[in-house]
């Protein structure tokens, strides 16, 4: 999103007035909204840790950037690329200047998402409802339960949710103006590179209000022109697309298409369709959601006499009661993917809120909303740092990451541990290391063979089983255990986590034995090593049954390729 486009966005939010004015006044409305986001972030981000949600999607993808630099269209931990890349080049340009995916860089973009979607609510609320009104619709954004769970999380909801605001009220805007629908189509192009083409979509529900504003009588059109704006909606998106399919082929249609769109369109689940998404706002704005209920009743009971005003409060009516719509109707209403219209609620909200306390003094007032925000940043506070740890997701969490810790401190990061798939790739996040996982035949294999191996498997009864038929059973070397109870082992036929030579592991369809050489980055038929303390050597062997090509790149030289035939090996000198 260019600087231009958030500068239009603002411009739909805010009067015109003189530059001093209209500067104070954003800063004394945006300073609170600004602190408290901050606050709710440090409050995420030092509390319990959850890198079993979506992280072995984004984390990896991110990862993909960092190490294979893959910025075109990144894959998962389990090579898929059911996502547009939006989300991933913003976490991975946080993560660029370290070099490494954290909890921080990863979810950074959806933290500064939600501030600038409060904001905005700020800013438009304030404009049209008083600065009050804004001041307490941001707040109240920013002191539920979607800004709390959008503020550390690998999903795209958060950054979806802020193009989508944006579009919106630049569609507004281009709706009152009678022009500017081209920064509106840029703003649609973010939104569909986040999340798709659903974006356009929730952006315009609130163009409803043009119909109502007809037949109450008021005279109004949508003028302006559009061909610019498609015809830049089209080259970003579309043009995207095309050079992604180049470099992925119909994996992608099949992936993105089939089975991430459609298939969730398509899902079976008429149970819980039509209710569960009015439930799921109610619960997750509360309490601020009964008080957005008594805005959208007012705005019809009660509508305004000031036409922008009333144009306004009828456009936040169908950009909610819209998507909320659509949502009931879909098959696929996980309560995440109704935050693109949590910011119009939090805008009525802010109004309702602002009458129920408008005749306070301003002394009282004060005290009051500060007594609300810190009651509720504590409530996150004991609810992100203590009850969270019942979650079975944060345990696991938890063991991972001192198991992590252990190999870090034994032998580095990127020693080349071999993973099963049964193994979360959480484990490999904790160790930002992106490798592909194997079966329980193939690392039974490498246990079984002469060089060292060191294996992260989650059922280690079923690997010992294989392992048994013609070989001795593999060390135990650590365990990712809470509380008595173990979700991941560490196994070797060596018996101790060190740096034995040679060490063998497995790279997709190829075995790789290194000798006095690093595994860096490896996918995609692509490896990276690096010399280690003295020159060394690695072996590069073709398991399959068919010719394969290999590319290698060893740090400070040149990358080559070969085409191994199948039982073919190839043996690389490193430093």
């Amino acid at each position: 999103m260019s600087s231009r486009q958030l500068a239009s966005a603002a411009s739909a939010a805010w009067p015109e007035r003189s530059a001093s004015r209209s500067s104070g006044r954003l800063g004394r409305l945006l300073g609170p909204t600004a602190a408290v986001a901050v606050a709710l972030f440090a409050i995420r981000l030092t509390g319990l840790p959850n890198l079993l949600d979506n992280e072995y999607r984004v984390g990896a993808c991110v990862l993909d950037v960092l190490q294979h630099g893959n910025w075109l269209c990144p894959h998962d931990a389990l090579g898929n690329t059911d996502k547009p890349p939006m989300l991933t080049w913003l976490a991975a340009l946080a993560s660029w200047p370290l070099g490494r995916v954290t909890r921080f860089t990863l979810y950074l973009p959806t933290a500064v998402a939600t501030m600038v979607i409060a904001w905005l609510i700020t800013g438009a609320g304030g404009r049209r409802f008083g600065e009050r009104s804004g001041l307490f619709g941001g707040l109240a954004y920013l002191l539920s339960e979607v800004a709390a769970q959008q503020m550390a999380t690998a999903r795209w909801d958060g950054v979806f949710a802020l193009t989508v605001t944006i579009a919106a009220l630049l569609a507004f805007r281009a709706w009152s103006a009678g022009e500017g629908w081209t920064w509106f189509w840029l703003a649609a192009a973010a939104a569909t590179l986040t999340k798709g083409p659903l974006g356009v979509l929730l952006a315009t529900f609130g163009l409803a209000a043009v119909l109502w504003e007809r037949r109450s009588l008021h005279e109004t059109r949508l003028a302006g022109s559009h061909t610019a704006g498609v015809a830049l909606f089209l080259l970003f998106t579309v043009g995207w697309f095309l050079l992604a399919y180049r470099r992925v082929g119909p994996h992608l249609v099949t992936n993105m298409i089939g089975e991430e769109f459609i298939g969730n369109m398509t899902e079976h689940r008429v149970a819980y369709r039509f209710w569960k998404p009015p439930g799921d706002f109610l619960a997750n704005f509360a309490p601020w959601s009964l008080l957005t209920l008594v805005g959208l009743y007012r705005v019809i009971a009660a509508p305004s006499s000031d036409d922008e005003v009333r144009r306004f409060e009828r456009f936040l009516f169908w950009w909610f009661t819209g998507g909320l719509l659509l949502f009931c109707i879909s098959p696929h209403n996980q309560a995440r993917l109704m935050y693109p219209i949590v910011p119009p609620a939090a805008v009525l909200a802010g109004r309702e809120i602002d009458r129920l306390v408008g005749k306070l003094a301003p002394r009282a007032l004060t005290a009051l909303t500060t007594a609300v925000v810190l009651a509720s940043l504590g409530i996150f506070a004991v609810q992100y740092h203590r009850l969270e740890r019942h979650r079975p997701e944060v345990r696991e969490t938890l063991a991972l990451q001192r198991l992590a810790h252990t190999v870090r401190a034994a032998v580095g990061d990127d020693f080349p541990l071999t993973y099963v798939a049964d193994a979360p790739y959480a484990m490999q996040l904790a160790l930002d290391t992106m490798r592909p996982s194997v079966s329980f035949d193939e690392a039974a294999r490498l246990l079984r063979g002469d060089a060292a191996a060191f294996v992260v498997v989650a059922n280690v009864a079923r690997l010992r089983a294989v392992v048994r038929t013609d070989g001795p059973q593999p060390h135990e070397l650590g365990r990712a255990s809470y509380e008595g109870r173990t979700y991941l082992y560490l196994v070797s036929n060596r018996p101790a986590l060190a740096a034995f030579e040679p060490i063998a592991t497995r790279i997709g369809v190829f075995a790789v034995t290194l000798t006095g050489a690093r595994l860096r980055a490896a996918w995609d038929n692509r490896l990276v090593l690096a010399r280690g303390v003295e020159a060394g050597s690695a072996v590069i062997e073709n398991i399959s049954d068919r010719p394969q090509d290999v590319t290698v790149s060893i740090e400070g030289a040149a990358s080559s390729s070969h085409v191994l035939g199948p039982g073919e090996a190839w043996r690389i000198a490193v430093g």
